[in-house]
């Protein structure tokens, strides 16, 4: 496994779970921070896909923010990050907004027949494009028909561990219906999954595109 993956200049780091730090190298961005190790202090902007504690944790958070760091997540993280002392700003699916130049859309993420993570509780996935870069990460989500419309996407970001969130399996569908230049497995390793869904999930997207493991 290589620590970090660079696509047309964006740097892709995995951390651990869903926990992504991405930078193009003026900005820097972490996606549901989880497990940080110690303290950096260096993110523009944090997004959190959901309130759960290993995508929304402010114990991590903490260790990320600056003056200046702008938190997007997801509307039901709103009571979670309340009285909190850095900026804000929440989104429901279909939202998006524009901090410093990077364009956050957020895209529907959720469960079907599993009770984790329904329509309703509005978690998201979103779309990053950073650098000229269009990366998806999907958030707790299965295989759902929304990802047919996605477009353009240079990395998906995709859960591949089950239990919560889609098994490698069915990312194998997400991959295949996103169609990305770039699919990076996810979500495993940590709390659910182990590297041998994603090594699966290699073997078989590999011949749809690039995979990479990190």
């Amino acid at each position: 496994m290589a620590p970090k993956f660079e696509y047309k200049g964006v740097i892709v780091e995995h951390i651990s779970h869903a926990a992504f730090r991405i930078t193009d190298g003026k900005l820097v961005v972490y996606l549901d921070p989880f497990e940080i190790r110690e303290k950096r202090l260096d993110a523009d902007i944090i997004i959190c896909t959901h309130d759960h504690y290993d995508h929304c944790s402010l114990e991590d958070i903490k260790k990320l923010v600056k003056e200046g760091t702008v938190v997007v997540a997801s509307i039901n993280c709103r009571s979670k990050l309340a009285g909190t002392p850095f900026e804000k700003r929440f989104l429901a699916p279909g939202e998006k907004v524009k901090i410093r130049g990077v364009l956050i859309e957020a895209v529907p993420a959720y469960n079907i027949g599993k009770r984790f993570h329904p329509k309703n509780y509005q978690g998201i996935g979103v779309i990053l494009t950073i650098g000229g870069v269009r990366i998806y990460h999907a958030g707790d989500t299965d295989f759902i028909p929304e990802m047919e419309k996605l477009e353009n996407i240079d990395i998906a970001l995709l859960p591949v561990s089950g239990t919560y969130v889609m098994d490698w399996k069915e990312a194998v569908k997400a991959a295949e219906a996103i169609k990305p230049k770039v699919a990076i497995p996810m979500h495993y390793g940590s709390i659910v999954g182990s590297l041998k869904d994603a090594e699966y999930f290699k073997e078989q997207v590999s011949k749809i595109c690039e995979v990479v493991i990190i």
